[in-house]
């Protein structure tokens, strides 16, 4: 049986009957199996609570229905980022550079450690650092990691170990 890790994007779009696709990703999200867990990462937490309380210092926003949101994203069992996560982040961030930046990678660094740069940023990747995290989670539990953001296929496409779902 399948179990489901929710992304951010999954979350903030299924929580919330007021964004433009709640009810198209919403069906999606249903025809999920009922009966097969489903799990948030703090990492996603972490992202909804930083745009609840964003909205709520620019003005933008309704702050009873984000935190609203954010609390029904709370009521999923949330899964703990371990030394074992990021035994996983590792090796699956490493697979990601390995594909997508090989040749950046190869460079030799510059003698003096102040004019280093890190050439596997996120920014780099085009992939969220964040997303990694949820990734490397969903991979060392052997989980289905669920989003709404297609760009995400590029990472099963270096690690075929993580499990993608985008609905």
């Amino acid at each position: 049986m399948d179990a489901f890790l929710f992304d951010t994007t999954v979350l903030s779009i299924y929580l919330d009957p007021n964004h433009p696709q709640h009810i198209a990703k919403g069906q999606s999200l249903a025809a999920l199996p009922a009966e097969n867990p489903r799990f948030v990462s703090p990492v996603a937490l972490g992202e909804l609570g930083f745009g609840t309380r964003l909205a709520s210092l620019i003005g933008k926003g309704d702050p009873a229905r984000l935190n609203a949101i954010l609390a029904e994203a709370r009521a999923y069992a949330v899964l703990d980022i371990t030394h074992h996560t990021a035994s996983a982040y590792a090796e699956l961030k490493s697979k990601v550079a390995h594909k997508y930046l090989a040749k950046t990678l190869r460079q030799d660094r510059p003698k003096y450690i102040e004019d280093w740069i890190d050439k596997a940023t996120g920014q780099k990747l085009a992939i969220d650092e964040n997303d990694l995290w949820m990734c490397a989670q969903a991979k060392e539990r052997d989980l289905v990691f669920v989003t709404a953001d297609a760009r995400m296929k590029r990472i099963p496409d270096a690690d075929a170990e993580v499990r993608l779902l985008i609905v």
